[in-house]
């Protein structure tokens, strides 16, 4: 049980009940979720709660806090029989809580059903068991901007690797035609890495991107047809130039607006590329999510303390930066200063989104350049797992090894929060609670 967590909590991720008005029904929907993120992009975007329904929401949560048992104090009865144990490791929650010597992780089917010390968590004899062999396990990494992530293989190496979740940031307009059918096949293959997909990205005419659009009604028709294709997300591009190509246009702000909050009103976050410092501002004044890319020239101090205010997460991908021929020490110092800030930063980098060599697998390139920013072996765990989760909007279900979780788990021989570069030596693998690596 992870420290801290509320008692509601745990209730409410097993079921919780959402009561949403709908603007095009006007009635009341009942419906059984754990997407609480995207729950509230939702609840922004409809009508207020009936009365009724806000009797019955109350209801829900009194009778959820009223509970005053964790996981591991209830009846045994209670929980699931678990059908396979890791034993023997530090666990590293993904919270940036303290790490647990001698710890246990039970998991029954593709949910864990509990994390502590061994000698508070006792395993069913009968209960398949791995031995971590006094390494660490941690939840399975997500690479929060990859690319070429409708390709099995790319998705079998990920997963391989450690990255049991990924986030295409931007497939092209064929590709997302055929998302709901090509994730229906992997979904039923274990083997395969979680696809997060952020549509194609928009763009103007002449300028960045794989869709273009020319004016706000066209914006606003674009990501409608998205959101019917399934994706989760929409990238934006403000981009005037990379390599050797300069001048390009990029989008007027009008556009990018009607984008976020067409987006945000369908349940879905906005992701915003830039590379430069001068488009971070206009990013967050339309309301985007996260931002792709740490700025290659100073980032202005105002823009990076305004994206701490609002809860907007970065992925500084690294990677392609260099790949590209870029020197890194001013985003190595952009990503100094947004971290000491409280800035939030999730793993990426951009995974064949330009030339060169990248790693499938844990990106550890990416891992070394955030330590020589100054980043704390732990925040780089947390970085690479409940803070990506927090970006793909599936905090409430991936990132950290707690009860009623998706079991994502990846053990390492070692200890990462010594040396980051024990990562590289993967021993086991989890999946949706199958082991796809490691015995």
């Amino acid at each position: 049980v992870r420290p801290g967590r509320p008692n509601s909590c745990v209730a409410l991720n097993t079921a919780v009940i959402h009561l949403v008005w709908t603007a095009d029904r006007g009635t009341a929907i009942s419906r059984y979720g754990r997407n609480m993120d995207r729950m509230r992009s939702l609840t922004r975007a409809r009508r207020p709660i009936s009365g009724l329904a806000t009797l019955l929401v109350l209801a829900a949560l009194a009778g959820c806090a009223s509970s005053s048992l964790t996981p591991s104090q209830a009846p045994q009865s209670a929980a699931p029989k678990p059908t396979l144990a890791i034993v023997n490791g530090t666990l590293v929650d993904g919270t940036g809580a303290e790490a647990v010597p001698n710890a246990v992780l039970l998991i029954a089917g593709d949910r864990i059903v509990a994390a502590g010390p061994a000698a508070t968590l006792s395993v069913p004899a009968d209960t398949k068991t791995i031995d971590a062999g006094g390494g660490t396990i941690l939840p399975g990494f997500i690479n929060a901007h990859v690319h070429f992530a409708f390709d099995e293989s790319n998705l079998k190496a990920w997963a391989q690797g450690g990255v049991t979740t990924v986030r295409d940031e931007s497939a092209t307009p064929e590709q997302i035609d055929g998302l709901k059918a090509f994730r229906a096949k992997i979904e039923k293959n274990p083997n395969d890495a979680r696809l997060i997909s952020s549509g194609s990205m928009l763009g103007v005419p002449g300028g960045y991107g794989q869709r273009f659009v020319s004016s706000a009604d066209e914006a606003r028709a674009a990501v409608l047809d998205e959101v019917a294709k399934g994706v989760d997300g929409v990238k934006i591009s403000m981009e005037n130039g990379y390599a050797n190509v300069h001048g390009l246009p990029v989008m007027p702000d009008d556009e990018i607006k009607v984008i976020v909050d067409t987006a945000h009103a369908h349940g879905l976050y906005v992701s915003g590329h830039i590379t430069i410092g001068h488009y971070l501002q206009p990013m967050l004044d339309a309301g985007v999510d996260d931002v792709a890319h740490m700025p290659l020239d100073p980032a202005p101090l105002a823009s990076l303390q305004n994206m701490v205010d609002r809860g907007v997460y970065i992925t500084p991908t690294f990677t392609v930066l260099r790949n590209f021929g870029a020197a890194l020490g001013t985003a190595e110092s952009n990503l100094a200063q947004f971290v000491k800030l409280g800035g939030k930063v999730a793993l990426g980098n951009d995974y064949g989104g330009g030339p060169g060599d990248f790693e499938l697998g844990i990106p550890m390139f990416e891992i070394e350049e955030m330590s020589l920013a100054g980043m704390t072996p732990m925040q780089i765990i947390v970085a690479s797992t409940s803070n990506a989760a927090h970006v793909i909007r599936m905090a409430d279900s991936l990132g950290t090894l707690a009860a009623g979780e998706i079991a994502d788990v990846l053990v390492v021989n070692g200890d990462p929060l010594r040396d980051v570069a024990a990562l590289r030596d993967v021993r086991c693998v989890v999946h949706g609670g199958t082991v796809i690596r490691g015995a």
